[in-house]
């Protein structure tokens, strides 16, 4: 399988490429009004890619930061559950009286019946 997707991604970079090297001619870009700047094509459209990329980037940044931050509310839940739940399993012991010291039957007085 990765092979197939290398394979895949090598394709995709072709193709990029032979854009780039086909649209190489120049092209007016107005960045204020009045003022054009002569660049190639391919640095324009490559420019708008990053420019949008960038803003996307933004557009995700306040969703990334709410799922974080429930991230580590629910971590924090988890730590404090596992916490609650080791409390729970821990038995005190009592106090181990020491043993009586064994003797042997025959030296235990016998019962007499009356």
């Amino acid at each position: 399988m990765k092979i197939i997707s290398g394979i895949i991604k090598i394709l995709i970079l072709l193709v990029f490429l032979v854009l780039a090297l086909s649209n190489t001619q120049t092209v007016q870009f107005f960045y204020l009004p009045a003022q054009p700047l002569e660049l190639p094509l391919i640095v324009v459209l490559f420019g708008a890619f990053v420019i949008g990329a960038v803003f996307g980037l933004f557009a995700l940044f306040g969703r990334l930061m709410t799922l974080r931050s429930e991230n580590n509310r629910l971590r924090s839940e988890v730590k404090k559950s596992a916490r609650i739940t080791e409390q729970d399993l821990i038995v005190p012991t009592a106090p181990v009286a020491p043993a009586a010291p064994s003797v042997p039957a025959s030296a235990l007085p016998s019962e007499r019946k009356e």
